[in-house]
């Protein structure tokens, strides 16, 4: 007797994610049916560090309007072969990226947050998009958004914390990637 929309999506990096679309009225129904069943509730900041190990990007972090899918890292989401589609254009004019949205692993004291400035030999060369410490990896990491060739892997730089600069490293993405069942 209750509607529901069921997506097999997700922001979390798992392979088996879903999300339910109910209306409002529905929504403690469903929600404690599903407690009833056994699910185990996380809020939004559970949600964000399990992006954050997928390395997924966010709207208003990682992906704005003035980021294009390619320095987001998410180019193959646009086809340029086509003939024409929405924002084309403004891709095309923008050129080749120069920036390059990386990993980094926080090997100091601390935990960089979004906006923190990100430096190499006391030049501010970045920002950080998104960072938090992840219990699962047991490690600070964040994602930030870099000049090409200060993006390879292995690069150190050092993350200004309110004041207090920490070390940090760039790595490959994803931070965590589940491993597959055998």
């Amino acid at each position: 007797g209750h509607y529901a929309r069921v997506a097999k999506t997700g922001y979390t990096g798992e392979p088996l994610g879903y999300e339910v679309y109910v209306r409002s009225a529905d929504a403690a129904w469903l929600w404690n049916r599903l407690v009833e069943m056994g699910a185990r509730p996380a809020g939004l900041g559970a949600r964000d560090t399990l992006r954050m190990e997928a390395a997924m990007p966010l709207y208003g972090h990682e992906l704005n309007d003035e980021r294009t899918p390619k320095e987001s890292g998410i180019g193959f989401f646009c086809k340029m072969d086509k003939p024409d589609f929405i924002g084309k254009a403004a891709i095309e004019a923008k050129g080749a990226p120069t920036i390059k949205r990386v990993g980094l692993k926080i090997t100091g004291r601390g935990i960089a947050r979004e906006h923190c400035d990100v430096y190499v030999k006391g030049e501010k060369v970045g920002t950080v998009t998104s960072g938090t410490h992840c219990p699962f990896i047991g490690q600070a990491i964040a994602m930030a958004y870099l000049p090409k060739e200060l993006s390879e892997v292995g690069q150190q730089v050092q993350i200004d914390v309110r004041g207090r600069m920490i070390d940090a490293e760039v790595v490959k993405l994803p931070f965590y990637k589940k491993p597959a069942k055998a």
